[in-house]
């Protein structure tokens, strides 16, 4: 009985995705900018980003159990997704339900120790998060809605910090969005030969004849927003550090790809370059 328990436990860690958390730093980073691009007091960051840190885990593992909930029929067709626990009925709905309904529940415990205004924006995405598993049946531009989900951290870790809303933070979001698709439109080159064969649709699909020329639209949207965002830096050598830092993530994204570097690889970069800007926001707050 305690050796199925564990079994039963750890098939929900993997359907939440807690074995790889490259998703959940991808969803953590942009909190980290929101709340680090203020520059309160030292004291009044650590309890937000702690709690953002928690925040984002849970509620990507809750996103990825309501995924494979929508997507277990397909998923067994797809050679990257057929182990997954509920393609390969190693967990049952019920209990992929009640997985979620704990994590959504952790996600609330943690949202209500702020402010209403962050409680408010928190929850104005939710439903999104709800509908994308839905997306790529009817909309080719998937990846889009993944990066307003995935980047609303911002606004929600702005939000945190600051009553008042400073629309400069609007030039992070954006540059975070067109990163996000377009990093999530190179994962998607994995799936794109199985997708297809199930009717599925992704910018991937969208874009297959024209991917190069189109990346680097999506890239270059990336480097403008957010040099549009770093030319507020008071420092003028951080100026300079910061543009060269973002076009090198342009460059390397799109070179990578470009010379046939993994799909998988290239994603996974981005959980240290999300790192890396939070950095640079941080010296530029509290140096």
């Amino acid at each position: 009985m305690f050796k199925k328990i564990i079994e039963k436990c750890k098939n929900l860690l993997i359907l939440g995705r807690y074995n790889n958390p490259i998703g959940s730093l991808l969803l953590m980073w942009p909190c980290f900018w929101g709340v680090l691009s203020y520059g309160n007091e030292l004291n009044q960051i650590f309890f937000p980003l702690l709690l953002f840190f928690i925040g984002s885990f849970v509620m990507r593992g809750a996103g990825c159990c309501i995924n494979d909930i929508f997507d277990r029929k397909f998923d067994k067709f797809v050679k990257r997704t057929r182990n997954r626990p509920l393609a390969s009925d190693k967990v049952k709905i019920v209990d992929a339900v009640l997985f979620i309904l704990f994590q959504l529940f952790i996600g609330l415990l943690v949202v209500i120790q702020f402010d209403w205004q962050v409680i408010v924006s928190s929850f104005l995405i939710i439903p999104l998060i709800v509908i994308y598993p839905l997306l790529k049946r009817i909309t080719y531009i998937p990846q889009f809605f993944l990066g307003l989900a995935f980047n609303w951290g911002i606004i929600v870790g702005h939000l945190s910090q600051n009553n008042q809303f400073d629309t400069k933070i609007l030039y992070l979001f954006f540059a975070g969005v067109f990163l996000t698709t377009a990093y999530d439109t190179i994962y998607g080159f994995q799936d794109i030969v199985d997708d297809k064969k199930l009717g599925l649709k992704s910018l991937s699909i969208l874009l297959e004849k024209q991917k190069y020329f189109l990346l680097f639209i999506y890239l270059l949207s990336f480097l403008l927003f957010s040099i549009y965002f770093v030319i507020n830096f008071s420092n003028e050598y951080l100026i300079f550090l910061s543009c060269f830092t973002i076009l090198v993530i342009f460059m390397h994204q799109y070179y990578s790809f470009k010379n046939g570097i993994p799909e998988i690889k290239i994603f996974k970069s981005n959980a240290l370059y999300g790192g890396v800007i939070s950095i640079l926001i941080a010296i530029q707050s509290y140096l």
